[in-house]
């Protein structure tokens, strides 16, 4: 049902650290009617222009904080809130080249009183930002 909103338009750019290129950051938001615990996350894996990218070597980040992708399952007592627009940083020496880009994202989750995991599909042709942003 949330799925359309799922890959949001804004906030697609490289990151820059030391002047260098080291990755880009995508956002997304939860598909699901509720915020859940980051612990709930099965999996997002990420395409972009068909390429796949390595879990180590995301971060995810929401409001209360940023963790690397193969610990969210012991975060507990932190949320992805409904609506809030979570980051997700890949590390990619160089980043992604100007312009636009299919973006492909599938968000597995798991809603405790569902038998069946929760699995949100979204893919928008999006243009890369010209503002890197730097860490």
């Amino acid at each position: 049902m949330f799925e359309q909103y799922m890959v949001c338009e804004d906030g697609f750019r490289n990151v820059v650290k030391d002047g260098d290129v080291v990755g880009f950051e995508v956002k997304l938001r939860v598909p699901y009617y509720r915020g859940i615990a980051l612990s709930l996350i099965n999996s997002i894996d990420l395409l972009v222009d068909g390429v796949s990218f390595s879990h180590d070597d995301m971060v995810f980040s929401v409001e209360t904080g940023s963790f690397p992708y193969n610990e969210l399952s012991t975060v507990i007592n932190n949320r992805w809130e409904f609506g809030e627009k979570a980051i997700l940083f890949v590390k990619k020496q160089g980043g992604l080249a100007e312009g636009i880009h299919k973006v492909h994202a599938v968000v597995n989750l798991r809603i405790s009183y569902l038998p069946w995991p929760n699995i949100g599909v979204d893919t928008k042709d999006i243009t890369l930002e010209n503002d890197n942003v730097l860490v």
